[in-house]
């Protein structure tokens, strides 16, 4: 599971089931679709899901009252779902594509969300490296952050995410 929150009303919930599903949750605050229609737009989303996904879609700590956008990929898909496209709703700006930009993005558009959402300069050809999951170095770690090295961060980054150790 991962998620972010940008402290402004902004969010998404991701989760890589085990058994090989996946599925996205996330409110644009701001976008036209939840200032229009708010729960009844949540309520839309929320049924648009699968049988086989409704542990996802019903579950109370992602906050399903207040969904703008989701996604869902189920078992043996290929390619991701937009719930939205699967309601009446489907037409309207739901703030998925702004909030899901650098997520889903090249390394250049996670640069330039850094340098916005941190107000710090990220050279794009590190984070190059970090999406091809190249080895980590520590200077990949202080091009990034100067106050902290490499063994600071080995058993967050190898043991909680589990990013490809291949030093």
């Amino acid at each position: 599971m991962a998620s972010m929150s940008d402290g402004c009303g902004d969010e998404w919930w991701i989760v890589f089931h085990r058994d090989g599903w996946a599925a996205l949750k996330g409110l644009g605050h701001e976008s036209p679709a939840w200032s229009k229609h708010r729960r009844k737009l949540s309520s839309a989303l929320q049924s648009s899901f699968p049988n086989a996904l409704s542990a996802f879609a019903t579950e109370p700590a992602f906050c399903w009252e207040h969904t703008s956008f989701a996604y869902f990929r189920p078992i043996g898909a290929l390619e991701w779902t937009r719930a939205n496209d699967l309601t009446a709703y489907s037409t309207e700006n739901a703030g998925d594509e702004e909030l899901l930009a650098h997520v889903v993005g090249s390394p250049s558009d996670y640069a330039a969300f850094a340098a916005d959402y941190y107000e710090i300069e990220i050279d794009e050809r590190i984070v190059a490296e970090v999406f091809a999951h190249r080895p980590i170095t520590d200077a990949i770690v202080s091009s990034l952050n100067p106050s902290i090295a490499l063994r600071d961060i080995s058993e967050e980054l190898y043991g909680e995410i589990q990013y490809p150790n291949t030093r």
